[in-house]
């Protein structure tokens, strides 16, 4: 009879091939990515060492290459050293460019090791999902981005056309998201438990409750697949974060007593959570929600720290988050996770008092459909209670024209984001909806 293969000792095995790849790199001429030792990584690292001077480039790179944190000193030799010419990107759609996982783009990079002129400007295509667009794509002429369209850390963004192009640096204006609307909020990202390595924390189950990604939607925190854990010392110890935020953006403007403080209030109150795992082809890729005080949250489902803001402040936050604009502007870099890096380099607009106290009221009024969120509806000064299709319509309709407005969009960029959504994740009818409703506000 033939034996069944000894997994966990297989797994072993494998971790530690990992590790000693790992090591090997380590001693070796590169610098730590700080992360999974992908080796694409340590390519990116080479080839600054083996071009010649005037030389010419042309790889295949995973698109990460391009939105990741630990390939930032890459992009800064290929942006700031090197006379990149053009990027294409492609969607790797039915594998029809190489036997890998589908969901992932791939890039095809054209680059000459000479100092860029001033006025250059590189060309980016995208996103082929076929060899007959691959064919048009390759043809035509791609297009030439601002530098403002790139993220802080030159994070290269996906564009189809130079309208988009132009969008992108106009919605590129207001605050960086972690400080909020004028200085309105302040926020970092945490990540409170993960899946693999905590997950003897709740083995044994318990009265409270832990939730994913799947947990919720948009402004619907259903609770499924959410798993009893206990909320035992253990855990608690784990969740209360003895020196959070430590590489975020608000790391450099607060204090670590300040952030621990934030993390413990939050624990005692409805909080800001979004899913991790969002690639920019989905129906939506931001989804955020306000889950209730009480559950705990594993790493596909991290949450938003407040050390500066009221209820309403938070509120106002989901509700950006949530936005048809604020979400186009994400697509525009997020591969398959939302992850800290690109989701502290997007902006939120600069809203007026009375957008913003428009916008986190309809958000709150969203978010409190039972009495999990009673107190919540207390301090923001909305009702709280079940909420008809239309009435949630409505509320959505004017969070999306109030931030559409405070970045000064008219009808036609809201037909260029359109582009970008399916009819089903953003229906005729509503698209119709808000461009009135836009035109209303003026």
């Amino acid at each position: 009879m033939r034996e069944r293969p000894r997994l966990s000792e297989d797994l072993e095995d494998l971790k530690r091939q990992a590790e000693l790849y790992r090591r090997a790199l380590a001693a070796g001429d590169y610098i730590s990515t700080g992360s999974d030792p992908d080796l694409y990584k340590y390519f990116c690292q080479r080839y600054p060492v083996l071009l010649r001077k005037a030389g010419s480039i042309g790889v295949v790179l995973p698109r990460t290459a391009f939105n990741a944190k630990s390939a930032l000193r890459f992009r800064r030799w290929l942006y700031a050293e090197s006379t990149t010419r053009r990027i294409d990107f492609l969607v790797n759609d039915r594998r029809w460019i190489f036997d890998t996982s589908p969901r992932y783009s791939i890039a095809l990079v054209v680059a000459d090791n000479t100092r860029p002129a001033a006025t250059h400007r590189f060309e980016i295509a995208g996103t082929a999902s076929s060899r007959q667009e691959w064919l048009r794509q390759s043809e035509g002429s791609g297009v030439r981005p601002s530098l403002f369209a790139l993220g802080p850390g030159l994070e290269t963004p996906l564009l189809r056309s130079q309208k988009e192009a132009d969008l992108l640096v106009r919605i590129r204006t207001g605050d960086r998201f972690p400080h909020g609307s004028g200085g309105r909020w302040s926020c970092f990202p945490v990540r409170e438990l993960d899946e693999t390595n905590d997950r003897k924390l709740w083995r044994s189950g318990g009265d409270a409750s832990l939730w994913k990604g799947a947990s919720f939607r948009q402004y619907d925190p259903h609770g499924s697949e959410a798993r009893p854990c206990p909320a035992s010392g253990e855990l608690l110890k784990k969740v209360r974060k003895p020196r959070p935020g430590l590489r975020s953006l608000l790391a450099q403007s607060t204090t670590v007593a300040d952030r621990k403080r934030a993390v413990l209030d939050g624990l005692d109150q409805a909080r800001v959570a979004f899913h991790d795992v969002a690639r920019g082809t989905d129906p939506r890729t931001v989804i955020a929600c306000l889950v209730p005080k009480g559950v705990f949250l594993t790493n596909t489902a991290p949450y938003l720290s407040f050390p500066k803001g009221d209820a309403l402040a938070r509120a106002a936050c989901l509700g950006v988050m949530n936005s048809l604009p604020f979400d186009w502007q994400a697509r525009r870099f997020v591969e398959i996770h939302v992850n800290f890096f690109l989701l502290e380099g997007l902006y939120v607009p600069s809203l007026s008092d009375d957008d913003y106290d428009r916008i986190g009221r309809a958000a709150a009024r969203l978010s409190a459909e039972d009495d999990r969120f009673a107190d919540f509806a207390r301090e923001t000064g909305v009702e709280c209670g079940p909420l008809a299709d239309h009435e949630r319509t409505a509320l959505r309709l004017e969070i999306d024209a109030r931030v559409a407005r405070a970045w000064e969009l008219s009808r036609d960029d809201l037909g260029v984001m359109y582009d970008d959504f399916t009819k089903n994740a953003v229906p005729p009818a509503y698209r119709t909806s808000l461009s009135q409703r836009l035109a209303e506000l003026g």
